[in-house]
C-alpha cells in the first residue's frame, strides 16, 4: 500500500497516554513500528513488549473529526464474535485529549490484490466466511445501510446540479444517466448480515492463518453482497479488468445471487462518490486521500463502463 498516511509516533505521544496503555498491556512497549497504510492521520502502530508480547495501538485526538469514527471500531469490535476473521480489541478508553484503541496485533501484511496473486481467494476465502458468521447479524440494533452507506454513496446526482469544469468527457456525456443508476442500488443494501463497510487492501491483512479485516469504523445491516462487490474497484485499482475482476467473484453465492442491475448501480454509485469526494479540500492531517480517491474514481467508472457499455 505504501505511506498513504501521515501519523505521529508513538513517542510524540503524551506521556500519561503512553503510561495507560502501557498499564493496560502490563509490559514496557521497548519497540514500536508506524503502520503508514490508510488514511487517517492517527497513531497506528505495531508494539513489541518486554514480556515478548504484541499489541497494536490506534489513537487520535478526541477534538478530531475522524474521531467518532475511531469510537464506532471500539463499540462493533467489542461485540463482534471472536470466530470472525478480525483482531481482537483487548481495551479502548481515553487519556489526555486522545482516544486509543488495542487489539491484538496479527502478524501479516496487507492483502496483494493484483492478477496472479494468491491472496486474492485467501481474501475471498476470508470474506465469504466472515458473511456466514455475521448473519444474522450480532449487532441488530446498528442502522441499516439503506439509511448510512446509501447516504454516502453516491455522488453523480450531486455532480449534475453543478457540472465541475474538469469532469471528462464521458462523465458529461452521461451524467443524468448516472445519476439515475446509481440511486438503484439503495433499495436492494439491507439485510440480515453484519455489513464491513470499507472493504480495501489496507483493512486486509494476510497471515499464515489466512486473511483478517480488521477497521470496523464503517458497520451497518444490510445485504451482505456489499462486502463481495467492494473489492471490485480495488482488484481494477490493483491491474486486473473489470472483466477479469468480475471473474474472480464468481462461485460465491453473495455475488452470483445479487441483481446485475444492483451490482450495476453500486459500480456507478462508487465511481460517483469518489468522482465527487476527490474535488473536496484534504481533510486536516490527511494530505494524500484526494489522489487515491481519484484513482479509485478511474477504476470504478472503468467498471461502471464495462458492466453498462456506454
Amino acid at each position: 500500500m505504501g505511506l498513504t498516511a501521515v501519523r505521529p509516533s508513538w513517542a510524540e505521544l503524551p506521556t500519561e497516554l503512553r503510561e495507560l496503555v502501557t498499564a493496560h498491556l502490563g509490559s514496557t512497549v521497548v519497540s514500536a513500528d508506524v503502520q503508514g497504510g490508510g488514511f487517517s492521520p492517527g497513531v497506528a502502530a505495531r508494539l513489541v513488549l518486554q514480556n515478548s508480547d504484541r499489541s497494536f495501538v490506534k489513537a487520535i485526538p478526541a477534538a478530531h473529526v475522524l474521531a467518532g469514527k475511531y469510537l464506532i471500531e471500539a463499540e462493533t469490535g467489542e461485540r463482534l464474535p471472536p470466530s470472525v476473521p478480525s483482531p481482537r480489541l483487548r481495551w479502548h478508553g481515553s487519556s489526555a485529549g486522545w482516544v486509543v484503541l488495542l487489539f491484538d496485533d496479527i502478524d501479516g501484511r496487507h492483502a496483494d490484490l493484483s492478477p496472479g496473486s494468491a491472496d486474492i481467494p485467501t481474501v475471498i476465502s476470508a470474506l465469504t466466511a466472515m458473511a456466514d458468521l455475521l448473519t444474522p447479524s450480532p449487532l441488530p440494533d446498528l442502522q441499516p445501510s439503506s439509511a448510512t452507506r446509501a447516504g454516502l454513496l453516491h455522488g453523480w446526482g450531486d455532480l449534475a446540479t453543478s457540472p465541475p469544469a474538469d469532469l471528462d468527457w464521458w462523465g458529461r456525456e452521461h451524467l443524468s444517466d448516472l445519476a439515475v443508476l446509481e440511486a438503484v442500488w439503495p433499495a436492494h443494501a439491507d439485510g440480515l448480515t453484519l455489513v464491513h463497510g470499507d472493504i480495501r487492501p489496507d483493512n486486509l491483512l494476510v497471515a499464515s492463518g489466512g486473511a483478517y479485516v480488521v477497521d470496523w469504523a464503517q458497520p451497518s445491516q444490510g445485504a451482505a453482497w456489499q462486502d463481495i462487490a467492494d473489492l471490485m474497484p480495488h482488484l481494477i485499482m490493483a491491474g486486473h479488468s473489470p472483466v477479469g475482476a468480475e471473474k474472480t467473484l464468481v462461485g460465491i453465492p453473495y455475488w452470483d445471487l445479487a441483481p446485475p442491475e444492483v451490482i450495476t448501480s453500486y459500480a456507478a454509485a462508487y465511481a460517483g462518490y469518489w468522482t465527487r469526494m476527490s474535488r473536496q479540500p484534504s481533510p486536516p492531517g490527511v494530505p494524500n486521500l484526494r489522489a487515491y480517491q481519484r484513482r479509485a474514481a478511474g477504476a470504478a467508472i472503468a467498471w461502471t463502463r464495462y458492466r453498462t457499455g456506454w
